[in-house]
């Protein structure tokens, strides 16, 4: 029997935009129920910056679908520039390692509402085995980036292109903000 050959970097980069997509399918169908879920709760704190907040945790199917499609633009382009940069590049790095942090507020979530969020199968069964193997196969390569520099520009990316991706679906489907 004879060894398989070792699995390429630019593999696994354009593995990164199969899993997102993955794990996002099950928050465009799970998202809106979540968010309702959340808003109930941050109304109940009668603390008030929870409550103001409530209005925007909300969203609805058509919102979070095109909030998805919009992030999935930004997930693209890193997997197509880690395919094409044999997984050596910077950007490719940061939103891997941003969606492996990623898989932790799903748990956190969960943890918050004692159940089911939006995307913690996912995050769990695709998200974070994939992750996991991407960095193991950058690492063999001598390509990852290591260290916590990955994670935290990884979110200093995500974070605000997260938000900004709901601002502007929620103003492209004319939705007011509540």
């Amino acid at each position: 029997m004879r060894d398989s050959a070792p699995v390429k970097p630019a593999c696994v980069a354009a593995g990164l935009f199969v899993a997102w997509t993955i794990h996002d399918l099950e928050e465009a169908v799970t998202m809106p129920a979540t968010s309702k879920l959340l808003a109930t709760q941050l109304e109940k704190t009668q603390w008030a910056p929870a409550v103001a907040l409530a209005g925007h945790v909300r969203t609805t199917a058509k919102e979070s679908a095109l909030a998805i499609l919009l992030m999935g633009t930004l997930v693209a382009g890193a997997a197509a520039h880690g395919a094409a940069t044999g997984g050596r590049s910077p950007f490719f790095q940061y939103v891997l390692a941003g969606l492996h942090g990623h898989v932790y507020t799903h748990i956190a979530t969960s943890l918050r509402l004692r159940g089911y969020s939006t995307g913690l199968v996912t995050a769990m069964a695709v998200m974070l085995p994939y992750s996991l193997y991407a960095r193991r196969v950058l690492r063999a390569n001598g390509s990852l980036i290591e260290g916590p520099y990955p994670y935290v520009l990884g979110g200093v990316l995500l974070l605000p292109s997260t938000f900004a991706c709901h601002i502007l679906a929620r103003r492209l489907i004319g939705r007011d903000f509540q």
